[in-house]
């Protein structure tokens, strides 16, 4: 198959396919839809997320609708209420000018407005099993006239534990409706629930991208928590045409993440659950259309976008096991592409990536953050190249009398280095950029000082921020972790500046001011009485502080 034309499918929905863009069917969608559109007998589909498994299942259900019957004909089960919201949309977005009612229903939202929805009448219900139970306790919910019965991510369902809420939810539907079941594994939990509520039914399976393992290049990079963002930025930078998706843990970093991106000039959006429909179409649009580069997101959100030729995957954070680390860098590196997918990680998270390496099967080499004058060079080269291209293609002939004012008694070297320092500012030159530390095997690239100034001495951060710059004469960016307390400051430098902070400092005010803060250092382990001693005997250690006396 190489249109959706030649599925079978209505001309209206076509005309939906066309307006969101998509223009050949996905292999699941390929195998899956026929089936559906032609046949009677039940489907089991595997195929990993980001497949197109959403439509796959969602045009037959719009096909199969009719408008205004008022009652539940089709029923999709999600693991998720990000996951439930998402199918919801994307069936919505579908539907074209077909008059159904699409209803997700799921925990945490207001009961009164989907029992008043469920009342006016909805054709495609899409929920969570705790949520649709509840609703059919209440009798406000009816599946005894269902058209399809879908559970969607079967095994994610069965690891969440919601195996029996689903086989009630089974009991309560109607004998004589379809029932479709799409997991990215076959274990042996969903392939029992099929045999247990399923007739006839056909397996349909693709195989997952991830199997072209050479096409992606796992790389993961090491630095201090505090450095994470900038190590991110420098990924970015290091590549003039980085195309990729950043994987966060929670809405509120997603949003975080690519308002920072946003501020420091990169076309980023965020992508979560908390969008409504028509804001969720419009950034997938522009990331499709490289309005936006980089799209910072959510595991659930990121579900159903299927990008062939994104040339990055960034684990910002790393996810919680290794068939999510699968499934997010399975999405570079396809379509006969290379890719490269990258994963920061801080001092303490070590051992659960090699975890996740060794579970899934993936070998990724430790590798440097890319160097501030690799960047700069990358830059450059862009630069060059776009400059290049403008001379080419003749569309500067309005700035030539400018120019030729410029050049009237001025080098030309000259004038073209003060336009690309107006145009540019710091991104060219080294002293724009925060150097990050390497992290060694101990998990410390910066080293703990404390200063004899505080809040008695005038001290605010800033204030002390500068007083240590100035005298050590280091970049104020280097200077972290700041605390200004009444007699004194605890702060933190660059592992390799922390001498010259030291003896720099001292030597300018003529005292002993700063020092390594001992404070911080691991304290010695406590001496126990050796084995056999006495009840009550003094222990083999002297106690700090005196116990309080009563009053």
């Amino acid at each position: 198959m190489t249109s959706f034309k030649e599925l079978g499918l209505s001309g209206s929905t076509l005309d939906a396919l066309e307006s969101k863009g998509f223009t050949a069917p996905t292999p699941i969608q390929a195998l899956t839809i026929p089936k559906l559109l032609s046949g009677d007998r039940d489907i089991v589909g595997q195929a990993q997320t980001g497949t197109g498994k959403t439509a796959a299942f969602g045009l037959p259900v719009i096909e199969a609708a009719r408008e205004g019957a008022r009652r539940v004909q089709s029923l999709i089960l999600a693991p998720t209420r990000e996951l439930a919201i998402q199918v919801a949309e994307e069936i919505d977005s579908l539907k074209g000018g077909k008059r159904i009612r699409v209803l997700p229903v799921y925990g945490g939202q207001a009961i009164h407005m989907q029992l008043k929805a469920l009342r006016r009448g909805v054709d495609v219900v899409v929920g969570t099993p705790g949520r649709i139970m509840d609703h059919l306790e209440r009798g406000s919910l009816k599946i005894d006239e269902l058209s399809y019965f879908i559970l969607d991510e079967a095994d994610e369902m069965c690891n969440m534990g919601f195996v029996d809420d689903v086989r009630a939810i089974l009991a309560s539907a109607n004998e004589d409706r379809r029932t479709l079941m799409f997991s990215a594994t076959m274990a042996r939990e969903v392939m029992a629930i099929a045999k247990e509520f399923m007739g006839d039914f056909d397996v349909v399976t693709v195989k997952p991208e991830t199997s072209d393992a050479p096409l992606t290049r796992q790389i993961f990079h090491e630095m201090a928590d505090s450095d994470r963002f900038e190590a991110l930025c420098r990924v970015i930078d290091a590549r003039p045409d980085f195309y990729g998706l950043v994987f966060v843990r929670t809405r509120a970093d997603a949003d975080q993440v690519a308002s920072r991106l946003t501020q420091r000039g990169y076309p980023a959006e965020p992508i979560h659950g908390d969008l409504n429909q028509a804001q969720r179409e419009k950034i997938l649009n522009g990331f499709r259309n490289r309005k936006a580069t980089i799209l910072v997101a959510t595991d659930v959100a990121a579900r159903g976008i299927d990008v062939p030729d994104l040339t990055h995957v960034v684990n910002f954070a790393l996810p919680q096991d290794p068939q999510t680390f699968v499934h997010r860098t399975g999405r570079t590196g396809r379509a006969g592409k290379q890719g490269v997918a990258i994963t920061l990680i801080g001092p303490g998270e070590f051992r659960k990536l090699m975890y996740i390496s060794k579970s899934a099967g993936i070998e990724i080499a430790k590798e440097p953050l890319p160097r501030i004058e690799d960047v700069i060079h990358s830059k450059k080269r862009k630069v060059m190249n776009e400059l290049s291209d403008i001379l080419e293609a003749d569309g500067h002939s309005a700035y030539l009398a400018m120019a030729g004012e410029l050049l009237v008694d001025r080098p030309a070297e000259q004038v073209v280095a003060a336009l690309l320092r107006n145009a540019f500012g710091e991104e060219l030159v080294e002293s724009g950029y925060r150097r990050i530390d390497a992290v060694g095997p101990a998990g410390r690239g910066r080293a703990d000082l404390v200063c004899a100034l505080g809040r008695t001495h005038g001290m605010n951060p800033k204030r002390f921020v500068d007083f240590i710059a100035t005298a050590a004469r280091i970049k104020p960016w280097a200077i972290q972790h700041v605390r200004v307390q009444g007699e004194r400051t605890t702060f933190t430098v660059p592992a390799a500046e922390a001498d010259k902070v030291v003896n720099a400092v001292n030597s300018r005010e003529g005292a002993a001011v700063v020092s390594r803060d001992q404070s911080r250092r691991k304290p010695p382990a406590r001496k126990y009485p050796p084995k056999g001693a006495r009840p009550g005997g003094k222990p083999a250690y002297k106690t700090r502080f005196k116990p309080k006396q009563g009053r």
